[in-house]
């Protein structure tokens, strides 16, 4: 997976807190990594949608949502969900189901059990969550500098970078995407709704080289007069203006505020000596950058940075237990990522 020559796959993307001696292995086994979602609100508990919680066990959400259609003799296309968890894993999320399922609480299959149902005026969409509450078990076999390393990241963040999962099994969302270049050059055609996720991973790829290029630089968390800032955990962005710039690096540091990067279209939404300095990574893969500016009339922002919320560690001999939670669209790999070099007990091959 590489974007002009340079890859994008996360384990080779440096780290802010630069190489790290600390070493370790993760999800040997699905109740190592526990994810649960965070709506940031609760279902009315009026209306013709019933919304049920459900935790799923080494099955996809997909899998879960054709599994509920089919208890409750429900069209597929009416269930809805707010987001995609990791399949190998523990994972609690929120489905809907139309008026005329009857929900109850209890098992669906040995791997899909129904936690509680509640009703809500309207169907459940994708994005209509506020993030995600982690919690990851992880087999150390080296953890030199550990405590450190987790101030930091609990402090600064982590450059908030896709995972592979993004680009699909052996990075094909990407090749998809390489494909639709080479037959429309110029993105004049309009995108159908199948090859949504092979342009988001394009984009994605995008974004991943511009950040790593900012932390290679050292330039992650800089502020420069004209940059594009987002307030952490909302999408309201503004540019910044020279007058400011000592008191917006104060608020970054604080975390208040984070550092953006594009996802790319045609027209920029930051500062001329920003822009030009993402086109300049962008350009690295002219055939992707010119497609997707014909593809996007105009790219949207993407905090750089992420800073998990309410970070905690316990080290049992060579087992750390991280528990922590990120806004939607962030990676818990990304946290891991810079935490060492930890790997997947059962990962499937990204490139």
């Amino acid at each position: 997976m590489e974007y002009g020559g340079l890859s994008i796959a996360l384990s080779d993307l440096p780290r802010w807190g630069g190489e790290s001696d600390i070493v370790g292995s993760y999800r040997a086994r699905p109740s190592d990594f526990v994810v649960e979602e965070v709506l940031g609100y609760s279902p009315s508990g009026e209306g013709p949608h019933h919304w049920v919680w459900v935790e799923k066990i080494g099955v996809s959400t997909d899998d879960v949502a054709k599994q509920l259609a089919e208890a409750w003799s429900v069209s597929r296309k009416d269930v809805g969900y707010a987001g995609k968890k990791d399949t190998q894993a523990i994972a609690r999320q929120w489905f809907s189901v139309p008026e005329s399922a009857q929900p109850m609480p209890g098992p669906i299959t040995e791997q899909i059990q129904v936690l509680e149902v509640s009703a809500n005026p309207r169907k459940l969409k994708i994005g209509q969550l506020a993030g995600n509450r982690f919690q990851l078990r992880v087999i150390l076999s080296a953890s030199d500098g550990l405590a450190d390393r987790l101030t930091r990241i609990q402090t600064e963040g982590v450059p908030n970078y896709f995972g592979d999962q993004r680009f699909g099994r052996s990075g094909h969302n990407l090749a998809a995407a390489r494909r639709l270049a080479a037959r429309d050059p110029e993105g004049r055609r309009r995108l159908h709704p199948k090859d949504g996720m092979a342009a988001s991973a394009a984009r994605s790829a995008l974004f991943n080289r511009i950040v790593a290029a900012r932390v290679a630089s050292r330039r992650w968390l800089d502020v420069a007069a004209g940059d594009t800032l987002m307030l952490a955990g909302r999408n309201s962005h503004f540019q910044a203006k020279p007058d400011e710039l000592e008191e917006l690096l104060g608020r970054v540091l604080s975390t208040e505020l984070n550092p953006t990067a594009p996802m790319w279209g045609r027209r920029s939404l930051t500062g001329e000596t920003q822009a030009t300095e993402e086109a300049r990574v962008a350009d690295l893969d002219s055939q992707l950058s010119t497609w997707l500016a014909g593809v996007f009339p105009v790219e949207e922002r993407r905090a750089a940075r992420v800073v998990p919320t309410e970070l905690e560690w316990v080290l049992e001999g060579t087992t750390l237990v991280l528990s922590f939670g990120l806004p939607r669209g962030s990676y818990a790999t990304a946290v891991l990522h810079e935490l060492g070099t930890i790997v997947e007990a059962h990962a499937r091959p990204s490139a």
